[in-house]
């Protein structure tokens, strides 16, 4: 067998595993990728990319190629029984991103392998894991190649993001309790013609069943799966023209389905792994939950998985960060993971009811799919992810005295215009870094740098450089003479329309530290705070 030690190895070549391992090369820890299949899956699969997840590709200058040529969902059309009763519309968020947008998966992995390739790191495929063994500081792992090579690679941390079926959470004794969905459903990848609106997605709810119609994809294909009757298990392959009979019974009898890419038998399982994290080796994604795909965020909860727990492996193998750090990925996004199932399931299992209740029932069920417009916004934000927050975590402080702005635990908000070295961006292309960012507020008045925030500001520079931004936000246009007798020392921020202290709630001098994630780790209006908070973490 070859031997050799060093790199982080990341099983499983998707979504999920492409962000993780982009994410460990982008911060110069060394990582290699294994994925046991030939190459990306052309099937379309998650079909839907939400606003975090885009907020997140912007940052990383990926967001124009991932959804080139897609469409963004304004809402749901919903039917009964063949009858047009009504849309449901998603408000828009408060993101340059206000909506989900459709894209194959396929393309979304495609944009994600040329980045991880920018880094000098390619996906080996045809090779699977066929062991692993925890030994120490370590993790052997016994790599299958495709001419039946067996190779023993040492690596410090495992990360699996090798799906449902994971052969990472097997070998680990990792268990997966849920259950499987009592429908059979059929999914088909295929054109569909007739008057259709491209701006939604289609539920038709039947006395025979359901089926949904997702938004179009940018090759004019749409999603269309559906379930089948109680106790019916397919035996055989399902075809275009049952597919159709389905539409036919259930949807638009004037829709004609044509050219199918994909047509496979499904069931929806509701699992959730009790941990994600087994001594050094960890679970992402798929590996660690799956539910409905009604939502689409199982892509999306899985780039966010990579997304949280990379910046905390890089910092804790750079020797910054205590390993206790690492617990807190569990902590923070097995909590979102379980949301995500209880609510697709919800909903999944809503509209199974609808074939097999009271007319009464029916119209309840109905009724209950229309969002009141004051809980819109509110459903709007959970759906794109938006809402997260980790104020739960131990790595999320503040002190008390706050009435506005976004708590510890909240995203950062986009605030937009700033101007950094006398360009106009957005908060969200400076948050794109890979260090914790320090912002001191000088309050929208300020006209000089208050002397307690500017001793802070230097120590933290000081002690903290290597790990931690500092910045200075100041109202109004960035002055440069102002800053210009500490070169080299503070980094500014200018608002000049004062929408970064709106959206922080800083109506006075205050100081945030971001994650490298975009959310906030400590707020305070007190600057002899932060370093007690940082002694804590360490």
């Amino acid at each position: 067998m070859e031997h050799s030690l060093g790199e982080v190895l990341v099983v499983g070549g998707r979504t999920t595993g492409l962000m993780m391992a982009s994410e460990l090369a982008r911060r110069g820890i060394p990582v290699r990728i294994v994925d046991a299949s030939p190459g990306i899956d052309p099937h379309c699969r998650g079909n839907l990319l939400h606003s975090r997840t885009l907020e997140i590709f912007q940052g990383l200058g990926l967001a124009q190629a991932v959804i080139e040529g897609s469409l963004a969902e304004y809402g749901v059309r919903l039917y009964v029984g063949g009858e047009f009763v009504g849309e449901s519309l998603h408000e828009a968020v408060d993101s340059p991103f206000p909506y989900g947008m459709s894209q194959s998966q396929a393309r979304t992995e495609s944009v994600l392998e040329a980045h991880l390739g920018s880094f000098g790191v390619a996906v080996e495929r045809n090779v699977r894991l066929s062991g692993l063994a925890e030994e120490g500081d370590r993790v052997a792992a016994t790599l299958t190649h495709a001419d039946g090579r067996e190779e023993l690679f040492e690596t410090p941390w495992l990360i699996g993001c090798d799906g449902a079926h994971s052969t990472v959470r097997h070998l680990t004794g990792t268990a997966f309790p849920g259950d499987a969905d009592p429908y059979p459903y059929v999914l088909a990848d295929v054109r569909v013609e007739g008057e259709l609106d491209d701006r939604v997605s289609y539920l038709f709810l039947h006395e025979q069943g359901e089926l949904f119609l997702f938004l179009p994809l940018p090759s004019r294909h749409r999603l269309v799966v559906a379930n089948l009757p109680a106790g019916h298990e397919p035996s055989d392959p399902p075809t275009l023209e049952m597919v159709q009979a389905l539409v036919r019974e259930r949807a638009l009898p004037r829709l004609k389905l044509s050219a199918p890419d994909w047509l496979a038998h499904f069931h929806i399982h509701y699992r959730l792994a009790p941990h994600y994290r087994h001594g050094r080796t960890f679970l992402a994604g798929d590996a660690a939950h799956v539910h409905s795909l009604l939502g689409g965020q199982g892509m999306n909860t899985g780039i966010q998985d990579a997304f949280n727990l990379a910046w905390k492996l890089a910092l804790v193998m750079r020797g910054i960060a205590p390993e206790w750090w690492l617990d807190t990925y569990e902590s923070e996004r097995r909590r979102v993971a379980a949301d995500v199932v209880a609510t697709t399931r919800a909903a999944t299992e809503q509209a199974e009811l609808f074939a097999n209740v009271s007319a009464a029932e029916r119209e309840r069920i109905v009724a209950h799919m229309f969002v009141p417009e004051p809980q819109r916004l509110e459903a709007a934000r959970h759906l794109q992810e938006v809402g997260l927050d980790y104020r739960s975590s131990p790595l999320s402080l503040e002190p008390g005295g706050w009435t506005g702005g976004p708590r510890a635990g909240a995203e950062a908000p986009q605030a937009s215009p700033i101007v950094v070295d006398g360009k106009t961006r957005t908060y969200l292309e400076l948050a794109a870094g890979t260090s914790h960012r320090l912002l001191i507020f000088n309050g929208p008045a300020a006209a000089e740098l208050d002397a307690g925030l500017a001793a802070l500001a230097r120590g933290i520079r000081r002690e903290h450089g290597d790990w931690i931004d500092v910045a200075v936000v100041v109202a109004g246009p960035t002055t440069p003479e102002l800053w210009s007798s500490r070169p080299g020392e503070l980094g500014s921020i200018g608002d000049p329309t004062g929408s970064m202290h709106r959206k922080f709630g800083a109506d006075a001098p205050c100081l945030y530290l971001i994650r490298p994630d975009g959310y906030v780790a400590y707020r305070s209006r007190q600057t002899d705070g932060l370093d007690a908070y940082l002694g804590r973490l360490r």
